[in-house]
């Protein structure tokens, strides 16, 4: 069912994706420490890039760490209304989007109008404020892209909402992916004999992430600066994200051994990244799918590890949700309480 946007009495298109009351246990809302610890360590190496801290030259695979948290995160919410309730209220969901964004990005946008008149030349009034135009409507990485901004190299003088660039990608596939996800069951309602709902997810979702890799590598060698922003060479990632939170009823089986190797050797490889790479690695392309696949295999750790015996769960005030343990030794490590209040 799509919500028609304000609660008018008048009938509303219904896409049934599932019975209702069809969720498990395994598939209510969980609240993640582990995760939360990883998008501290996302935090903190981008920081650091950006400090010119020498050791973490590769800071910048922190913005790929939180496309996968970003694109797992969101699927799992999805995934959890169509299966729980039947349906999937695009209105509602859009809306939820706007209340969590809208105003911090209009103090942000407003506070750097305010000091741009103050403290810059009228000569770059113009550029920031079309700048500032592009951000509010989440379409500024396709600007910076236009301009040929090269996001790795320090000379450039940058937009100072430069880096508004990384939402505007997350939001533009918040906008594209709940729509496929209805067309694709659309399609999988009218075929019979068709394979399980999440394999149909998976299917439709690698048609968009192999290309949108294969583009990358491509547009990384022949047009970096414009590959760094655009959409196009990012949407694998987030489909890496998605992907997990499709197939984390496969996760949920594996032994406990898998789960801890898949979380340490994922961290290992988003820390390698990130203390190898610099300014001259090719990126995104080829190079990203080291802090890509890493942080899907510390995610996908993390969701074969979660214990689901009774008394496992604890729910958080207030939140609805459970508070699933991780027993890898990385999820122990970020599910620490500095990481989690970081990455809250």
């Amino acid at each position: 069912m799509i919500s028609l946007g304000p609660r008018h009495q008048r009938p509303r298109r219904t896409y049934p994706f599932a019975a209702a009351g069809t969720e498990s246990a395994q598939d209510r809302p969980r609240f993640r420490p582990d995760v939360e610890g990883l998008r501290a360590v996302a935090v903190l190496l981008v920081l650091a890039y950006h400090a010119g801290l020498p050791l973490v030259s590769g800071g910048f695979v922190g913005v790929d760490v939180f496309f996968v948290i970003s694109g797992f995160l969101i699927t799992g919410l999805i995934l959890r209304e169509v299966e729980s309730t039947g349906r999937l209220r695009l209105g509602r969901f859009y809306a939820r989007r706007i209340r969590r964004l809208l105003p911090a990005t209009a103090v942000v946008l407003a506070a750097t109008a305010a000091l741009t008149i103050v403290l810059l030349p009228p000569l770059r009034w113009p550029a920031i404020a079309g700048d500032i135009a592009v951000s509010a409507t989440y379409v500024v990485n396709w600007r910076l892209a236009s301009e040929s901004v090269d996001y790795l190299t320090a000379e450039d003088a940058p937009s100072p909402v430069q880096h508004f660039w990384s939402l505007a990608v997350e939001e533009q596939f918040y906008l594209l992916w709940p729509v496929l996800i209805i067309a694709l069951v659309w399609w999988h309602r009218r075929r019979r004999g068709a394979p399980s709902l999440r394999r149909t997810l998976l299917a439709g979702l690698a048609v968009v992430a192999v290309p949108s890799l294969a583009w990358s590598v491509h547009l990384t060698a022949a047009s970096p600066g414009a590959a760094y922003f655009v959409s196009t060479t990012r949407a694998w990632e987030l489909a890496a994200g998605a992907a997990l939170a499709i197939g984390a009823r496969r996760l949920e089986r594996l032994p406990a051994w898998v789960a801890s190797a898949l979380a340490g050797g994922g961290l290992a490889a988003v820390g390698w990244a990130a203390l190898t790479y610099d300014a001259t690695t090719p990126f995104p392309g080829a190079a990203a799918l080291v802090p890509v696949l890493g942080t899907a295999a510390v995610v996908g750790g993390g969701v074969a590890s979660a214990p689901t015996s009774p008394g496992a769960d604890r729910e958080v005030p207030g939140s609805g949700e459970s508070h699933k343990g991780n027993g890898t030794l990385p999820g122990r490590l970020l599910g620490t309480a500095p990481l989690r209040w970081v990455g809250g």
